[in-house]
């Protein structure tokens, strides 16, 4: 792979982890541009190596976007959610890299979905909402219970299962994948979710179609700072800010109402944390 004259000495980049899953196998990947610019013109800002493949979190020169380059294809992602992300479990070599335990402390993850639903309730009164990215479906339970009509996506099919023996509609499908109709949801959440997409902006377009106008899009997602994350993950194809991620969002028509809420995730297997933070928006 060639890096232009921008990059950083290679050798002198931070390597954040170095493991190897053969069930994985030979990972396709393909170079991107900046999904705000368009252009390749970017810094190293550290590295990883996955089944001796190495992989860079890079930083636009001219916005700032960051993002993982190169790619693994739609295919590997397809692979890595419906088969790894929901099913693992501590001796998991890519537990907390790629994969994650969405059942895991279940009463502090019930009490954060209360708190998820409040927020939404501060911006929209009960009526329709849509979960991208489910998980656990905590906060699909805790939304019906509270009268509104939900449903959710999810990529793994034990967790869809778990929704619809409940009655609760859910749909083993991504976000462009889904089949109803346009503008109506009153809400839309996305946790976790946009970070993990290779076509952001195509995830915020679809989301604006299926909104209602004036409905409302809540994500939560890594305040990524200047430097690069200090916990780069194969499963975060994208890195944002507040900056970048408000030029996306107008872009592709919503009001950025409230940036807040942000945490601390520390991993426990290697050293760096992510900052994250909560995006509400509104369809213009």
């Amino acid at each position: 792979m060639k890096y232009d004259k921008l990059s950083k000495d290679t050798e002198s980049i931070r390597e954040v982890f170095n493991i190897s899953v053969p069930a994985l196998g030979h990972i396709p990947t393909q170079g991107q541009p900046c999904l705000l610019c368009g252009r390749r013109d970017f810094l190293l800002l550290n590295t990883f190596v996955l089944n001796d493949q190495r992989f860079h979190t890079v930083r636009c020169i001219h916005d700032g976007m960051m993002w993982l380059e190169p790619q693994p294809t739609e295919q590997f992602y397809q692979t890595l959610y419906t088969t790894y992300y929901h099913s693992t479990g501590p001796d998991d070599p890519l537990l907390e890299q790629a994969t994650l335990n969405v059942h895991a402390n279940v009463e502090e993850r019930r009490h954060i979905v209360q708190l998820r639903v409040a927020q939404i309730e501060q911006f929209s009164q009960t009526g329709r909402l849509l979960e991208v990215g489910f998980g656990n479906g905590f906060l699909l339970e805790a939304a019906a219970a509270r009268g509104w009509q939900v449903v959710g996506l999810e990529l793994d099919q034990d967790c869809v299962k778990r929704m619809t023996d409940q009655d609760i509609p859910a749909y083993c499908c991504n976000l462009l994948e889904y089949p109803g109709e346009a503008e109506p949801f009153d809400v839309i959440a996305m946790y976790s979710v946009i970070e993990h997409v290779l076509d952001p902006a195509a995830y915020l377009n679809k989301t604006f179609s299926l909104l209602k106008t004036g409905g409302i899009l809540v994500l939560r997602l890594p305040d990524t700072e200047a430097e690069g994350p200090p916990a780069s993950l194969i499963a975060h194809v994208y890195h944002f800010n507040a900056h970048t991620i408000m030029v996306l969002l107008r872009r592709c028509g919503f009001e950025v109402l409230q940036i807040d809420n942000f945490s601390l995730w520390k991993p426990q297997r290697y050293p760096g944390a992510l900052w994250n933070m909560n995006v509400i928006s509104r369809k213009s």
